[in-house]
């Protein structure tokens, strides 16, 4: 078993993390293989650390709106941007694929690097059959979209849900997954010549 694979197995042996062993398995070989690169992260969690060990020599940063959360990771040495997203997910259908709707406010550093690789693990974005509640994942996988280099690599959690399947298969489209993880995780690849 390689170092990686022992790392995920203890970190999930200690009961951390929310996805599944093979998601942070299949999730990690991406960025392996991709390592060192640019990689963005939206979303703040117990696997942080491991990601920014999985890409050693390349830059990790990561996009977090949960201030609390964000002064829980503080004195991890992360790079850590505070975002703030203006959407509800109740709102997705009226929000559509309108970009002046789903464009974020982010600082230079970010807007301006081509990213390698891109996670989309956040924000809170609870749907039918549950209460809706957060902003949901519209802005980030449209940002993630628009920030990935040509030929990049996108990893979108929770493609079970309405939302995220909806924005990742019209951002990305279902000839660029290159393949899911248990219906959860998806691993998309930003075509060369895809336009809006």
């Amino acid at each position: 078993m390689t170092h990686f694979a022992k790392t995920i197995q203890k970190f999930k042996d200690e009961g951390k993390g929310l996805m599944s062993l093979n998601q942070y398995l299949y999730s990690a070989i991406t960025v392996k293989i991709l390592a060192p690169c640019n990689f963005l992260i939206f979303g703040l969690g117990e696997d942080s650390p491991l990601w920014e060990d999985f890409n050693k020599g390349g830059r990790t940063v990561f996009l977090e709106d949960d201030k609390e959360w964000i002064k829980q990771f503080e004195d991890r040495g992360l790079e850590i941007y505070d975002v703030t997203y203006s959407t509800k997910i109740e709102d997705h259908e009226k929000i559509g694929f309108d970009p002046e709707k789903l464009k974020m406010d982010l600082p230079d550093t970010i807007s301006e690097t081509k990213w390698d690789l891109v996670l989309v693990d956040a924000p809170l974005g609870h749907s039918p059959p549950r209460p809706y509640k957060g902003p949901g994942r519209m802005q980030s996988i449209y940002t993630a979209y628009n920030l990935l280099e040509d030929g990049g690599i996108c990893i979108v959690d929770d493609m079970k849900r309405e939302v995220e399947t909806k924005y990742a298969l019209h951002y990305f489209g279902a000839v660029n997954l290159i393949m899911t993880v248990e219906d959860k995780v998806a691993i998309f690849k930003k075509e060369e010549t895809h336009g809006e």
